[in-house]
């Protein structure tokens, strides 16, 4: 039942005044609350029209907050990062300063490359917060092995024993040297003539040892001189199955004009992998001039590579004619396979010491001295095999196992001597030490760990044990310390010459000053951007609170004004209120 509200006419007054004084004494209330807390609201809703703006400046206050933590939490990794990179820079320059300074004092240098292995290790395995910096993405545990299972391999399982570096090196002087003389094999096939002859398998000689660089060099008239140049064979290679796009290979191949290049591919790299025999093509065509000299591929796409052994060898002779004067000098000059080359010169004398790399004796006939030239040769050549080449061996050796990762179809190359002659195994070696277990990826290091500082902004701070800068400091360091000419007790000529030659192969190792400076430089970028960001939250940030402070914030003075204007009103209010209740004919007739 709905009963209707008595009404008369002058109720109205008294229901508006009442409804008048509520408000004010609301006002007032409202106001204290502001002045005591200070806020113009307590709720969203009360913000009225500035709710929306007071949200989001809300919202992007978080956004800062949360884009200045991760600041916050990258600097310290980021300077880690920098100063373990210096720390590596150190060392390579006071190396690289002790080949070039102080090149034949090879204790010290072996030194030196130990401290500067030991040392640039241990700034690759810096971590904060339990995250090492130089694993890339991998960071939950160390990226790099210690110094003694590197150079001596791993055998803390006896089941699966891993070969180091020094295993890797004296693979690559066996198959380099071959018997002593560097794979060339010497010859009398006259009494009076020299002959010398690359090795007779194609692959062997597409890889390993000396290779002749031309027809030697007389002076005088007293011998003649043959050169039986060989054509650079190149394998034929061959996909067991068409590679798939991810499919991982490595390929080695000759250059045109000497050396060598390692190729580190993927199907992807391929223009053509739809099917095997067109990713073959497109691998020649990839190569171009240069010849292929080895694979190394896992199964899948199972890469291999053949010689036809169609080619013959490059061969040379000499052939004494006439007694020589004495000074009379020959020169033979020979190729390595990193591409330098190196020049025997054997000089006529008189007399010479039985034991000479460098002099032969005039005999009494020219068939005695074309004896004793080849006796020379012959030692010259062991020589330059157990100094130069031994040397080069070890820096390729070096190389490859640096170059080596986890990946499949990448591991470090090894040897395989089962054949006749010696050849790089095609399948990939899972009994030795991969020295890098971080992150194995395409592309900028530096983007592998990002950090926000923006709604649309990211600045990359990675960075990886095996970018190659990196690598190759370490590459340097090791292949003087695998060397232990520290250990040398004796020093002897072909030590001294073979200490030379492994400095000079270091150095060649060891990165240039602009290519950790390069790695140095983006780090300094990286550093550069954060604290560019940091500061252009800050200046948003007071920005965002300002307006906030304007909508949200009660101004005191304001209040204070407000607040008394309304007690006023209101106790105006109360008065005339008092005065009207008293209202009577008498009160109005008096």
């Amino acid at each position: 039942m709905v009963s209707i509200t008595p009404f008369a006419a002058g109720n109205y007054l008294v229901d508006r005044s009442t409804s008048d004084l509520l408000a004010l004494r609301g006002q007032i209330n409202a106001l204290s609350n502001q002045l005591h807390t200070g806020r113009v609201a307590e709720t969203y809703g009360e913000l009225g029209a500035g709710r929306a703006d007071s949200l989001a400046g809300h919202a992007m206050l978080g956004a800062l907050n949360g884009y200045d933590a991760a600041i916050t939490s990258a600097r310290p990794r980021l300077d880690l990062t920098t100063a373990s990179l210096a720390q590596i820079a150190k060392a390579t320059a006071t190396l690289r300063n002790g080949l070039l300074t102080n090149a034949t004092d090879s204790a010290a240098n072996t030194r030196l490359a130990r401290e500067g292995l030991d040392s640039a290790l241990d700034a690759l395995n810096q971590q904060i917060g339990g995250q090492y910096v130089f694993g890339g993405r991998l960071s939950g545990a160390p990226p790099v092995l210690s110094t003694d299972i590197i150079l001596n391999g791993d055998a803390s399982d006896p089941a699966r024993p891993l070969a180091g570096l020094r295993t890797l090196v004296a693979e690559q002087m066996r198959a380099d040297l071959g018997t002593g003389s560097g794979r060339l094999t010497q010859s009398s096939p006259s009494p009076t003539s020299i002959r010398l002859q690359e090795d007779a398998d194609a692959g062997a000689r597409a890889n390993f040892g000396f290779t002749l660089a031309g027809a030697p060099v007389v002076s005088g008239s007293f011998a003649t001189v043959g050169y039986a140049p060989g054509a650079v064979e190149g394998a034929v290679p061959r996909f067991a199955q068409a590679p798939a796009a991810g499919d991982r290979f490595r390929v080695v191949v000759n250059l045109a004009e000497g050396g060598q290049k390692t190729y580190d591919l993927a199907g992807a790299d391929l223009a053509d992998i739809s099917s095997a025999a067109n990713a073959a093509a497109s691998l020649q065509a990839l190569v171009g001039s240069g010849r292929i000299a080895s694979v190394q591929s896992a199964a899948p796409p199972g890469l291999t590579a053949t010689f036809a052994n169609a080619t013959a060898p490059a061969a040379l002779t000499i052939n004494v004619v006439s007694q020589p004067n004495a000074g009379d000098k020959v020169a033979v000059r020979l190729a390595l396979r990193d591409g330098t080359t190196t020049t025997l010169v054997l000089q006529a004398q008189t007399s010479a010491d039985a034991a000479s790399v460098t002099d032969f004796a005039i005999g009494a006939t020219p068939a005695a001295t074309a004896q004793n030239l080849s006796g020379a040769l012959q030692r010259a050549l062991n020589r330059a095999a157990e100094t130069t080449l031994a040397a080069s061996a070890t820096a390729r050796a070096t190389a490859d196992f640096f170059a080596g990762s986890a990946a499949p179809g990448l591991a470090p190359r090894r040897i395989d001597f089962s054949g006749a002659a010696p050849a790089y195994a095609q399948t990939p070696s899972a009994s030795t030490v991969v020295w890098y277990r971080g992150e194995i990826a395409a592309g900028d290091p530096r983007a592998a760990i990002a950090v926000r500082t923006s709604a649309t902004a990211t600045v990359g701070i990675g960075a990886r044990a095996n970018e190659d800068a990196i690598r190759a400091a370490v590459a340097g360091f090791a292949a003087l310390a695998v060397s232990d000419m520290d250990k040398v007790t004796a020093a002897t000529p072909a030590t001294a010459e073979r200490w030379k030659a492994l400095g000079a192969q270091a150095l060649t190792l060891l990165p240039g000053k602009d290519a950790l400076d390069g790695i140095a430089g983006a780090l300094g970028l990286a550093s550069s951007a954060l604290a560019d960001a940091q500061a252009q939250n800050k200046t948003v940030r007071t920005i965002l609170q300002s307006h906030l402070d304007h909508l949200e914030n009660a101004p005191t003075e304001e209040l204070v004004v407000r607040l008394v204007d309304v007690q006023n009103r209101l106790q105006a209010s109360y008065q005339v209120t008092s005065m009207l209740s008293k209202l009577s004919l008498l009160n109005y007739l008096r």
